[in-house]
């Protein structure tokens, strides 16, 4: 029986550079930008790289917005200087001198699974049976109670 060889043809081991000198958008792009005309005097800014990107156009998000019946504020001031900084874990982490509520609220849900593992524990089953420490137990959840609250705008 012949062997039969397949090749493809045009098939390269890496991707091409993308062609940056072709693509153009007006900076800082914002909402109030989207699906608007640029102004006429406003000229495309080129720039060779991504870090020469970050530097020029210095992305940011400020969001702020009321949730919930009591209308709490919950805001987030995010500042990228790189792509590792679109990352979801490095969005829920505090920056120095911002403001971010999502990183307070992924630290309590952190708190909280914590706990319920702890709960699980043979010793903490234990404590739980015992009058005492119960006690012990349900006084601190509400210091943590407390704590969530203030977190949260509500009255403790």
């Amino acid at each position: 029986m012949p062997v039969v060889k397949v090749t493809r043809a045009g098939v390269r081991a890496a991707p091409r550079e993308v062609p940056t000198e072709t693509t153009t958008t007006i900076m800082p792009m914002s909402m109030d930008r989207i699906g608007e005309e640029c102004a006429e005097d406003e000229a495309p800014t080129k720039v060779s790289s991504l870090a020469e990107a970050f530097s020029t156009f210095a992305p940011k998000f400020d969001f702020k917005t009321n949730v919930g019946e009591e209308g709490t504020e919950f805001v987030a001031e995010l500042d990228f200087k790189s792509l590792k900084d679109f990352d979801p874990k490095q969005i829920r982490s505090r920056e120095p001198g911002k403001r971010n509520d999502i990183a307070d609220l992924q630290s309590q849900i952190d708190l909280l699974h914590r706990m319920r593992e702890r709960f699980t524990l043979l010793t903490v089953k234990k404590a739980w049976e015992n009058e005492a420490q119960r006690q012990e137990i349900i006084g601190a959840l509400g210091d943590l109670q407390a704590q969530l609250k203030r977190i949260a705008g509500g009255e403790a």
